[in-house]
């Protein structure tokens, strides 16, 4: 038996219907099953910080604190040959082999060489005053050295001590604003503070010899 067209057209629509339906149920599977993980960590946001960052400064060490030595009255003494001369000053490199200009005035005692200027090359025995400046001498006689002299090689120097010396030996004085220091050893002459150097009290003019090189102190007098 023959079919008719419009039950033909019925079954092509149910099957039409029934393959929309599902693709539908297929398309709400597909979305229902799709789960997006939550993220977990920081997110992609960049957040601009408006506080400044301040870098930590570096605490400095405080530096050395230099003491200005006050003046005190002195001068220098020593045996040299004359490397320069004129009528102003005198030029002598002494045993501790320091270069010293040295003033030469009126008051400057020139009688051993007859009120004339030793020559270049001529050892001197010199003696010297510290200026007001404080670093500055001025000679105050000028004499020829003696062949053989105990002094030869030591640098005399006047001062006003600045401490007792105590049980160490060390004698701390000043010449001028130039401070020195030294130890006494036992083979130095003290004969006048007795032979005994914590005799040697502060504030005093004395007169220390020192014997270069090896600044071995030889003597400690008054000044």
């Amino acid at each position: 038996m023959q079919k008719s067209p419009s039950r033909r057209i019925q079954g092509l629509l149910s099957g039409v219907i029934v393959l929309v339906t599902m693709v539908l149920i297929t398309a709400c599977s597909g979305v229902g099953s799709t789960t997006t993980p939550p993220t977990t960590g920081t997110t992609g946001t960049t957040t601009t910080s408006t506080t400044p960052v301040v870098s930590p400064t570096a605490t400095q060490p405080p530096g050395p604190t230099v003491t200005p030595v006050p003046f005190k009255p002195g001068g220098i003494s020593f045996i040299s040959p004359v490397k320069s001369i004129n009528s102003t000053s005198l030029v002598m490199t002494a045993p501790n082999g320091k270069t010293y200009t040295l003033a030469i005035n009126a008051q400057t005692d020139l009688s051993a060489y007859n009120g004339v200027l030793p020559a270049v090359g001529s050892s001197v025995n010199m003696d010297a005053v510290v200026n007001p400046d404080g670093k500055s001498f001025t000679a105050t006689t000028l004499k020829p050295a003696m062949a053989g002299d105990p002094d030869l090689n030591v640098v005399a120097y006047t001062g006003t001590t600045t401490s007792v010396v105590g049980a160490d030996r060390v004698i701390h004085f000043t010449v001028g604003t130039t401070a020195y220091t030294y130890t006494i050893p036992p083979t130095a002459d003290l004969t006048d503070f007795g032979g005994n150097a914590q005799t040697i009290g502060n504030n005093i003019l004395v007169k220390v010899k020192v014997v270069y090189p090896g600044n071995t102190v030889k003597s400690v007098g008054m000044g």
